[in-house]
């Protein structure tokens, strides 16, 4: 019993080492940190329905089959972020009390931006859905599953200071944050067919 606990951890760690550095290599190019992060989610999905799941081979089907999709996510967002940041920077150059209100509204705003980012990568690799579907129900998610939605950015939390203090957790921490966060939010999906086909037979939402 205890042989096969040990065996169990021990391929866990290891296929959490490998999703991470197939991660880390494949945002080298930056403009793919969003593909790259559509596959990792897209692994952990089936890791957690299948067990046996082929990290290597699965991660770069689904980086393919995730890429367009992941990727347009991935530009409107830095967009959004960019806009963001923008009216921050005018608002913050205003002089009346128009400036308060307008800055409490973006600060609003980012905070809900936050929040939603959480959710749009669990949902597009576990539904078949639009561009539009997959913000939208991001966001419903991520307002009506605000405990979820606060146990996941601890996790991202801790994984940043974890990051920051000790480097060498970087080999490990982004899958495993990636597997505890698919692992909380996925509570609220409907229940799957265990056996369908990780590469084609993703539900619509």
């Amino acid at each position: 019993m205890m042989d096969g606990k040990i065996y169990k951890t021990m391929e866990f760690i290891m296929n959490a080492f490998l999703l991470n550095t197939l991660w880390l290599l494949t945002c080298l190019p930056i403009l793919t940190i969003f593909p790259a992060t559509a596959a990792m989610f897209g692994v952990v999905r089936e890791w957690k329905n299948r067990k046996d799941i082929q990290i290597f081979s699965a991660f770069f089907c689904l980086f393919k089959e995730n890429f367009k999709q992941s990727f347009l996510i991935g530009t409107l967002w830095m967009a959004f972020a960019g806009l963001l940041l923008g009216d921050f920077i005018i608002t913050n150059q205003l002089n009346s009390d128009v400036k308060y209100i307008l800055f409490s509204f973006f600060f609003l705003l980012g905070i809900l931006y936050l929040i939603v980012s959480i959710y749009i990568f669990p949902v597009s690799v576990h539904y078949q859905a639009s561009l539009a579907k997959v913000i939208k129900n991001a966001l419903l998610l991520s307002i009506s599953r605000l405990h979820y939605t606060f146990l996941s950015i601890l996790i991202i939390a801790g994984a940043v200071v974890l990051c920051l203090y000790f480097p060498a957790a970087m080999l490990m921490s982004f899958s495993i944050g990636a597997y505890l966060i698919y692992s909380l939010v996925s509570r609220v999906f409907p229940n799957e067919n265990e056996d369908c086909n990780v590469f084609s037979s993703k539900e619509v939402f």
